[in-house]
């Protein structure tokens, strides 16, 4: 059966990318911290065009890893913070981390990259900064953020993190 008509009573009109930004994290990043701490990279827009603006957040890339192998699974759990304003960072996802992986011992202790997106409605039309942390859940190892080098290489093994953030309104 052939479709001869698309119903667009339920889809967004005139909803655009506003602007884009990007930030990356290319060195090693590891805790014992049972609190969330910062991986040290941050994407910030400069403002927002609308109160109504939504920011799309995604995490990808990198390379997770363990450096704990009398513990496993080593685990970690990442959030987003956002400061507005530049005012002090809030966890903007309370409720629910943005990942929390289970770091398996079972070999060089690689696992995989960062993956997720995570939409955001700030309520602002001042600069939005974006920076993902990181935490030990119940004393489970020492978790890397990113890991560029396993035991036993004589040299780094590139791994990036990047951090989109990207404004949508209408």
């Amino acid at each position: 059966m052939a479709l001869s008509k698309v119903d667009t009573t339920n889809m967004l009109t005139g909803t655009r990318v506003l602007q884009v930004v990007q930030a990356s994290l290319s060195v090693s990043v590891s805790t014992t911290s049972a609190t969330f701490v910062t991986t040290g990279f941050t994407a910030t827009l400069p403002s927002l065009s609308s109160t109504s603006s939504k920011v799309v957040c995604t995490l990808a890339g990198g390379r997770t890893s363990y450096n704990d192998g009398a513990v496993n699974p080593n685990r970690m759990c990442v959030t987003l913070f956002s400061s507005i304003g530049g005012a002090t960072a809030a966890d903007i996802m309370p409720t629910a981390v943005f990942s929390n992986p289970d770091l398996i011992n079972a070999g060089p202790g690689y696992s995989w990259g960062h993956a997720g997106c995570f939409l955001y409605s700030p309520s602002t039309v001042s600069s939005v900064a974006i920076t993902p942390y990181f935490r030990v859940p119940n004393d489970d190892g020492t978790p890397f953020f990113n890991h560029l080098t396993a035991s036993g290489e004589g040299s780094d093994i590139p791994a990036t993190v990047t951090l989109t953030l990207m404004e949508i309104g209408a």
